[in-house]
């Protein structure tokens, strides 16, 4: 299997190690980790140097950008010695096992209902414009909405441009935007103010899980709010 190229933010991993992450967001790191062993890696250093480092910091330095540095330097410095622990508790994620053909990791897998890759018109999808369908299936965690984005090849979701935060995992095919491109167990962040125009990049329907935190706003062909 090709490893993910694209990967989770430190500080989101940070937070998840630590278990200060909101659980949406939570949930979408550990199935990436069931993906990608680089990150299950960096989590598990994380998760052996964070409880000294808060106890090493003065209360007024933990949210500061100075004490994230100096962390990240310990943790680059820890992976480039190869001292990193093996694995840890979060960092072994159940073996993925089939949903409906498709192979969907844990705990993903526990939270959905059915297969993922059902026939768009047997109810469980929203087609939202044309070859883009939001899943039937959706959850709030701690705010944030969760759901699977479905992208047909070629098919462009609406421009839009973000007001909070938004993640897609991809669980199967491919999509592109104008950041890169996005594969299997890839991550894509974006964050407030961002425009996004992202369309199916693979022979099959892309199908992400899709995180949101706040509203969207709809650009019309100029840019402009629609």
């Amino acid at each position: 299997m090709t490893l993910p190229l694209h990967h989770p933010d430190d500080q989101l991993l940070i937070g998840y190690a630590s278990g200060q992450e909101r659980a949406g967001k939570s949930l979408l790191v550990a199935t990436h980790l069931a993906y990608c062993p680089d990150c299950r890696r960096r989590v598990a250093s994380y998760e052996a140097l964070c409880g000294s480092w808060f106890e090493e910091l003065r209360c007024d330095d933990h949210d500061s950008l100075g004490g994230l540095d100096a962390l990240l330097d310990r943790m680059d410095g820890l992976l480039a010695a190869g001292r990193a622990p093996a694995e840890a508790k979060p960092s072994r994620p159940a073996p993925a096992a089939p949903t409906g053909g498709r192979l969907v990791p844990e705990p993903l897998r526990s939270w959905l209902p059915e297969a993922i890759d059902t026939p768009t018109d047997d109810g469980s999808w929203r087609e939202i414009s044309t070859g883009v369908w939001l899943s039937g299936w959706e959850r709030t965690l701690s705010g944030t909405t969760i759901c699977l984005l479905r992208m047909a090849s070629g098919a462009p979701v609406p421009a839009h441009r973000h007001t909070a935060d938004e993640l897609l995992l991809v669980l199967q095919g491919a999509f592109s935007d104008e950041y890169g491109s996005y594969a299997l167990g890839d991550v894509a962040q974006y964050v407030a103010d961002t425009d996004h125009h992202a369309q199916g990049a693979s022979e099959e329907d892309c199908i992400c899980l899709f995180l949101l935190d706040g509203e969207l706003i709809f650009l019309d062909e100029e840019g402009n709010p629609a």
